[in-house]
């Protein structure tokens, strides 16, 4: 743990000691509760700080999201990836969690709960069925990116966007797609390996 947590603090300088002490809690609770229902694969709870809490935090790097008064909602949250990180790192931003599963998202709730996460709420429902009027709508790997857009017609406002973390080619995903979107190259700002195909999709509604 102590590997990756350090690269935390490298890579993301600009955490408060307030913020890097919640970060630090997660490991231990995502631990506990990962022993009753699969959150995280086992196999990887090793690489929980770079997989899940770094790659969740890239999205700060671009400059995407405003610091305040936004609305954002994390499209098929799973384990709190990449919203639960993003909450605390924007605190000042509301959250609502989405996920279909609810044993997820009840376990989600409470990892919430236990961190005093006071600006997330979660919701156990499809993504189709939302009608929350976002500003932004960020999802890790949830499905592609033509169905994201259409799930999410009624619940992102008319000049929010979509924030995707995807990896491998998405050329395919692309081509068809009207909105105007940017892509950005994770490598370009984590040296890691794990990054080397990652990327963030901004699309513009």
């Amino acid at each position: 743990m102590t590997k990756y947590f350090n690269l935390l603090e490298r890579y993301h300088q600009e955490l408060s000691s307030e913020k890097l002490e919640t970060f630090e809690k997660l490991f231990e609770i995502y631990f506990e509760i990962n022993k009753k229902i699969n959150l995280i694969s086992r196999k990887d709870f090793e690489n929980f700080y770079l997989h899940h809490i770094i790659h969740s935090l890239s999205i700060t790097k671009f400059d995407l999201i405003k610091k305040n008064n936004t609305k954002i909602i994390d499209l098929g949250t799973g384990g709190g990836f990449p919203g639960i990180p993003l909450a605390i790192y924007f605190n000042k931003n509301n959250f609502i969690l989405v996920d279909s599963i609810k044993k997820k998202i009840n376990a989600v709730n409470n990892i919430i709960k236990k961190i005093n996460l006071e600006n997330t709420n979660c919701i156990n429902d499809r993504a189709e069925n939302l009608n929350e009027n976002a500003d932004v709508i960020i999802s890790r790997s949830v499905s592609s990116v033509d169905n994201i857009i259409e799930w999410t017609k009624s619940s992102l406002k008319t000049n929010g966007k979509l924030i995707l973390l995807k990896g491998g080619n998405v050329n395919k995903e692309l081509k068809n797609i009207r909105s105007r979107f940017t892509i950005y190259k994770l490598d370009d700002i984590y040296s890691d390996n794990y990054f080397t195909d990652k990327k963030i999709i901004e699309i513009h509604k």
